[in-house]
């Protein structure tokens, strides 16, 4: 109410009686929210009237009194000050409730109390609006007073509902009029209104305004997991109730503000916090929102931010070691992974591993930061060894779990050298060479044996092999010259660390004199008979001798041998002998016997008798060069010895007629033996013979593919009786494994005319 109607009583009343003509039933506004003041003993839980301003002048008083228990008089009282005196003309006291700005009351719920002895006080409840004053309870001065002596009291113990129609000001007051003739009022007695409740309705039509602080990662748009707290901004002209994040279309998250509504401003204005659980929400980027509501229900709405949430740890990908899972000798580990594609997820920032020795619970943590890392450089295992990693991810949004991480991968650490020792010689296997190698963490991988003759600075590598723990060769006595020989080995762990000696276990030097195993020797070749001369004696006898070179008929069955002792002469019985042949290299006249000399294989094994000797029976069929040999033992030298058998080519020859007149023909006819014949047949040549040795050649022919031929010849200039010699004669050729030779003889008799 404005000041001067509140303190002229004269104006007042002429309000007062404006109010009367105003309808109790106001508008109220079209589109607006509402909330309700409680006071006094409408507020049960406190009786708080704190919403309500007070004034008082000289000679008046006003009085908080909600509690209706207390002693005296009960509620908001604006009374005068009972004494002796008197109170001047326009004092007044009471009680303002404002309207919050830009809002305005709709309606009010009241109960109270009223008294008065002295007439010329007025006992005042309105309300101010724009339409004019409206009063809810007036009692005016000078009018229906009560007799002398007497009081006027009115008591309102339930509340009434008043329409407000949009007043902007509710006040209670008592305030001394005075009458025409005094400007005073007497101050003996109790002249007061009282307010016992007042439930009074805010009408707002103002949205408040809100935003959303970006001083968070979570608002920031950086990825975030889990619970998340930000700050937004709200205020509003009677205070915001509360407020409510939404994300992905769903309310995710909001708070109460804590609101009393026994105040005018029930809500405060200001900052707030919303807790938003992004567990609930949809992963990815996503815009959020803050929607406020005031005391009164008015809403409005933030402008979106985007937010990035990811509450998933990454998944476990496969790990590799730059290089392998072998063993190394340097501490220096690469490991490397693909970090599949996750587009709108939290990029990976960071990777961590867990070391633990293969087998064992001795363990070490660590990480690597960095954007999209995808490898550990440089990693170290705490000490020589087999370790086991295992590897897992982590993203911006510090998504991580070990239980998603990589299967296991090995590190294998050796730094240290092998070591070796060459172990004594066995007498039962003089030839074995072995050379102990410890290696305690990586074990032996590879190793070389080596010997040279003493002094000469000559290292020849030995076929060494790796017999668990051992490298073990055998020196091949036999084919290197004999003498004094130094050996050195050296060995590489699995982890290329090389260690070498040429120490025994003992600590002397690895030194060997070869041989190592007994000297055999063999003599072999084709055993026939010869006519020798005995010493001193002019007949010969027939002995058994070893040809190492013979030439035999085709067909005929020969026996091959020959006899085996040690270096002492004495025979090695029931030793086994093995036979090697192959076609011969040449006849006796330098020509090839055969254009494909063939390999050597193996033809049978034979074994010594107890004076040392063996037989090999063969049948004469091609020539051929035999190799008898003894492999000897672990103790015993090997030995072998060469035998050749020339096998001399022949064929079938017939003739018919063998008796013909001069100018008659004949034919001659046979089959070349041997095989296998040359591609295009073999050649053979017809000779004849006239005088005893002395052979020529006429006629030539080739086989066919089986080895049979014939030759057509007529007789044209001979005269008397003479009897013709024949034969074949076979060259050596390429394609043909037998010797040069000839078929028998054949005798053909031709009868001519007289010689003149």
């Amino acid at each position: 109410m404005p000041g001067s109607a509140r303190r002229n009583p004269f104006v007042l009343i002429a309000l007062l009686a404006m109010m009367l003509s105003i309808s109790l039933a106001a508008p109220q506004l079209a589109v607006a929210g509402e909330y309700t003041i409680h006071t006094c003993a409408d507020d049960e839980a406190g009786y708080s009237s704190a919403a309500l301003e007070v004034f008082a002048e000289r000679g008046m008083k006003w009085r908080r009194a909600c509690n209706p228990a207390g002693p005296g008089l009960r509620g908001l009282v604006s009374a005068n000050v009972s004494g002796p005196g008197r109170v001047p003309r326009g004092a007044e006291s009471g009680f303002i409730l404002t309207a919050p700005p830009e809002t305005s009351f709709s309606r009010m719920r009241w109960s109270g109390s009223a008294r008065r002895r002295d007439c010329r006080y007025a006992l005042q409840l309105y309300a101010e609006r724009p339409a004019g004053p409206l009063a809810i309870k007036n009692v005016r001065a000078n009018r229906r007073c009560p007799k002398p002596g007497m009081a006027q009291a009115s008591n309102y113990p339930l509340p009434r509902t008043y329409d407000l129609g949009g007043a902007s000001r509710i006040i209670q007051r008592v305030v001394c009029v005075g009458a025409p003739a005094h400007d005073f009022c007497s101050a003996r007695g109790q002249n007061y209104i009282g307010t016992l409740a007042l439930e009074a309705t805010v009408v707002d039509g103002v949205a408040p305004s809100v935003g959303i602080r970006q001083d968070s990662p979570f608002t920031r748009g950086e990825w975030v997991r889990g619970q998340q707290t930000f700050t937004y901004d709200a205020s509003d002209n009677v205070g915001v109730k509360g407020a409510s994040a939404s994300i992905a279309g769903g309310q995710r998250g909001g708070n109460s503000r804590g609101c009393n509504f026994t105040q005018r401003i029930p809500c405060p204005s200001g900052p707030g916090l919303i807790d938003v659980d992004t567990a609930e929400i949809p992963e990815g980027s996503q815009a959020l929102t803050v929607t406020a509501e005031d005391a009164a229900g008015n809403t409005a709405t933030s402008g979106p931010v985007t937010v990035r949430l990811d509450n998933a740890a990454p998944g476990a990908v496969a790990v590799g070691v730059d290089g392998g899972e072998a063993w190394r000798n340097s501490n220096d580990f690469d490991l490397k992974w693909v970090n599949p594609p996750e587009p709108d997820r939290a990029p990976i920032v960071a990777a961590h591993f867990r070391l633990c020795r293969a087998g064992g619970n001795d363990c070490v943590s660590g990480d690597r930061p960095g954007a999209a890392v995808s490898g550990i450089d440089n990693l170290a295992v705490p000490g020589p060894g087999e370790w086991e990693v295992r590897m897992w991810r982590e993203d911006a949004a510090h998504n991580q779990q070990a239980a998603n991480a990589s299967q296991p991968v090995r590190l294998r650490f050796d730094p240290e050298p092998p070591q070796l020792g060459f172990e004594g010689q066995n007498s039962e296997d003089p030839t074995r060479v072995s050379v102990s190698v410890t290696d305690r963490i990586s074990g032996l991988d590879s190793g070389q044996i080596e010997i040279s003759p003493s002094g000469s600075g000559t290292w020849q590598a030995l076929q060494t092999n790796r017999e668990g723990d051992h490298l073990v060769t055998r020196i091949d006595d036999a084919s290197l010259p004999a003498g004094d020989y130094e050996l050195r080995a050296s060995a590489r762990d699995q982890a290329t660390n090389l260690g070498a000696t040429n120490l025994r276990l003992d600590g002397q030097p690895a030194r060997l004199t070869l041989p190592l195993r007994v000297s055999t020797s063999m003599k072999a070749g084709v055993i026939g008979k010869r006519l020798i001369s005995r010493k001193g004696k002019k007949k010969k006898v027939r002995r058994t001798v070893l040809e190492a070179r013979d030439k035999v008929p085709f067909g005929r069955r020969v026996r091959l041998g020959g006899r085996l002792v040690n270096a002492s002469g004495h025979p090695l019985a029931g030793a086994k002998v093995q036979v090697y042949s192959q076609p011969a290299e040449d006849d006796e006249e330098g020509e090839s016997s055969g254009s494909d000399q063939g390999a050597e294989k193996l033809e049978d094994t034979i074994s010594t008798d107890s004076d040392g000797r063996f037989v090999y029976p063969v049948e004469a069929r091609s020539s051929r060069e035999f190799r008898f040999v003894y492999e000897g033992s672990a103790t015993i030298l090997p030995t072998e010895d060469d035998a050749e058998l020339l096998v001399t080519a022949t064929s079938t020859l017939t003739v018919k007629p063998n008796h013909v007149l001069n100018g008659e023909s004949v034919w001659f006819s046979g089959r070349v033996r041997g095989r296998p014949l040359p591609e295009k047949g073999k050649l053979v040549e017809l000779q004849w013979s006239y005088e005893p040795g002395e052979w020529q050649t006429f006629r030539t022919k080739k086989t066919e593919a089986d080895g049979t031929w014939r030759i057509h010849y007529p007789f044209k200039n001979t005269c008397g009786t003479v009897v013709f010699n024949f034969r074949v004669f076979l060259q050596g050729e390429g394609g043909y494994p037998l010797e040069p030779g000839y078929s028998r003889e054949v005798a053909v008799r031709v009868r001519g005319r007289p010689c003149p």
